[in-house]
């Protein structure tokens, strides 16, 4: 309770107060000065962030309540009500820039792999199915698939004899976030494959990956990749860096996995909550960034 009212009161008046001095101090807005002091990266996006946030003025909340906005009509919309000229600042006018695109696209990311989870797996649509034989011819090239119902499919870590029912929970975007590892960094997916398939402490290859689909869709809607995100890509994320986080996740999750000695699949859950756990950690570090090489010993 006491540290809330302390919060409120160093961001009502305090904050506010502190600003109004530097500015007078150095000739500078708030925005100005972050952008200066830091370059690309996290430490520079999230402090803009927070001064938007924060701003008491309306047009520079509005940036991050509104979804979809013109990134050029914020950037001059904010330099007016500033009082900055951008034939003046033109590093200052690309700065901000960035990091609108940075924290905007966050937002827009969220949004658009919430339609690509949303939407179900049809059986009856061609391209889902084409999708999903190319997952098998990804990961088993040298076995044909000898129907589309069959007990096969278990050899790629799905439940029952019809891979479709796999996807309720996280639907089209665990299909292509596994296809996407599997064809991007085609000798790790393999190697973790191999791996899944143990006598004693294998796991569901495909069932394991639809659940780390969910733990990277928590993870960026929470806010939990926005560091990473921020210190990754000079602008707005994708789609594709999503799928590369999920091939992070992947590929750290089964060196874990292996690592922690488990009796059986029975002991997933432990493991999975112990990894997001970690994994949670850190990616509260603001410097972090999830990369891995993707090497395989042989």
């Amino acid at each position: 309770m006491l540290y809330s009212i302390c919060l409120y009161l160093y961001f009502s008046w305090v904050h506010h107060m502190l600003k109004w001095l530097l500015h007078k101090l150095t000739g500078a807005s708030e925005l100005q000065r972050i952008c200066a002091a830091k370059d690309f990266g996290a430490r520079r996006a999230h402090r803009v962030e927070n001064s938007l946030m924060h701003s008491r003025l309306g047009a520079l909340k509005r940036v991050l309540a509104e979804d979809d906005i013109n990134i050029e009509d914020s950037v001059h919309n904010i330099m007016a009500v500033k009082g900055i000229d951008p034939d003046e600042n033109p590093q200052f006018t690309k700065d901000l820039r960035c990091c609108l695109e940075q924290i905007c696209g966050y937002k827009q990311l969220i949004k658009e792999l919430e339609q690509i989870r949303k939407q179900p797996y049809e059986t009856k649509n061609n391209e889902h199915e084409e999708i999903l034989l190319k997952l098998w011819n990804l990961l088993m090239p040298d076995t044909k698939l000898e129907s589309r119902i069959t007990k096969q499919w278990g050899d790629i870590g799905f439940q029952g004899d019809d891979p479709s029912t796999d996807f309720r929970g996280m639907g089209m975007l665990g299909l292509h976030n596994l296809v996407y590892f599997a064809e991007e960094h085609s000798t790790a997916a393999r190697h973790v494959l191999s791996r899944s398939n143990h006598p004693k402490i294998g796991y569901s290859y495909a069932v394991v990956g639809i659940n780390l689909t969910s733990m990277a869709y928590t993870f960026l809607s929470n806010g939990s990749l926005k560091f990473h995100f921020y210190n990754k890509v000079q602008g707005k994320p994708s789609v594709e860096h999503f799928h590369q986080v999920y091939s992070y996740l992947f590929f750290e999750f089964d060196k874990f996995w292996v690592a922690e000695k488990p009796r059986d699949v029975m002991d997933f859950s432990r493991i999975r909550d112990k990894f997001q756990e970690q994994l949670t950690v850190k990616l509260q570090d603001m410097d972090t960034v999830l990369e891995t090489d993707f090497s395989v010993s042989k």
